[in-house]
């Protein structure tokens, strides 16, 4: 795939979920508030395998993953399943090692495919609830920053230097010249509308050990983002840690990045996640615990897509004019 294909198919991603959220119940909260607010993560699916046998460090393991899914001291977007071969008709593939744990990304992404597997151990479980690059990430968003633009660098300097530049200008500009809906244009009492736009930058090398599952969450929430490892990518990342799409090499530029800003501070369905773009991160994050709620929302008339549009022409307009 080409980045021109790339380009095409986000530019039809973002037309299906403004048509969506048009036939939506909308009300003018900003997507990246509402996001925050309301929209619990989905879960990561972890199955181990076993035939009912722990060493100890197999059992610390299998003991935090527990623990993470049910919401202790460190709670993560996961949900558990058991495999135990010795109290089932059929023998594991004789090249398993057991325990083994096998990870795939949320049941609605519909991706299948297994985002990791390997013996079960308490080396991978930290590394995959957990990272310095998603700590900072949730700190961002918790602070109500608007989005964290994850650029995975590609190691090659140039591309990577000119991704960054082009980053750290665009986010400034949008910082000043994105604007959230006027609640006041729908007559609603909605709370209180956060109205300050900021966003941060988070820069990940490919080959970072800390991070490689984190790299490998990200390159697979597309099939083929993989084939691009000489060029920078930037994930749009807001709400609890929604990886919006998927920006590539050329596809890196003023009016894709202001797209994606004008979505996440424009107006949000307001009810229904799944008609919106975005694929969870796996976080060690009580969001719902530290998430404030600072609006209410009810029902309100439909704000269909032709307002958000009318705003993308006036953006579009100004950046020909600058």
């Amino acid at each position: 795939m080409n980045l021109y294909t790339l380009n095409q198919r986000i530019t039809a991603l973002g037309l299906a979920v403004l048509f969506a959220t048009g036939l939506a119940v909308a009300c003018p909260i900003p997507v990246f508030q509402f996001s925050l607010e309301y929209w619990d993560s989905d879960p990561f699916r972890i199955e181990i395998r076993h035939d009912g046998t722990f060493n100890d460090d197999q059992q610390e393991a299998r003991n935090r993953l527990e623990a993470a899914g049910s919401g202790g001291d460190e709670t993560a977007n996961i949900a558990l399943s058991w495999r135990d071969y010795s109290q089932a008709a059929i023998e594991p593939p004789e090249d398993m090692e057991l325990p083994y744990m096998i990870v795939r990304y949320p049941a609605i992404t519909g991706i299948n495919d297994p985002l990791w597997e390997g013996p079960l151990s308490t080396t991978d479980v930290a590394a995959l609830l957990d990272s310095p690059a998603r700590r900072q990430l949730g700190e961002w968003l918790l602070g109500r920053h608007a989005a964290v633009w994850v650029l995975l660098r590609s190691g090659n300097r140039s591309a990577d230097r000119e991704a960054t530049r082009l980053l750290e200008a665009e986010l400034a500009r949008m910082e000043r010249t994105l604007k959230v809906p006027d609640p006041g244009v729908e007559g609603m009492d909605l709370g209180d509308i956060y109205t300050d736009i900021r966003f941060k930058m988070l820069a990940i090398d490919r080959d970072d050990p800390d991070e490689q599952f984190l790299v490998r969450m990200l390159l697979g929430t597309e099939p083929d983002l993989d084939e691009f490892e000489d060029q920078p990518i930037v994930f749009p990342i807001y709400g609890r840690g929604l990886v919006m799409y998927a920006l590539v090499g050329n596809g890196i530029n003023r009016w894709t990045l202001n797209a994606a800003g004008e979505f996440l501070v424009g107006p949000c369905s307001c009810q229904i996640k799944a008609s919106n773009p975005g694929i969870d991160l796996l976080t060690s994050l009580d969001w719902a615990g530290q998430v404030e709620r600072l609006t209410t929302y009810g029902e309100s008339p439909a704000l269909g897509a032709s307002g958000f549009l009318d705003r993308m022409d006036e953006a579009e307009e100004r950046l020909r004019e600058e």
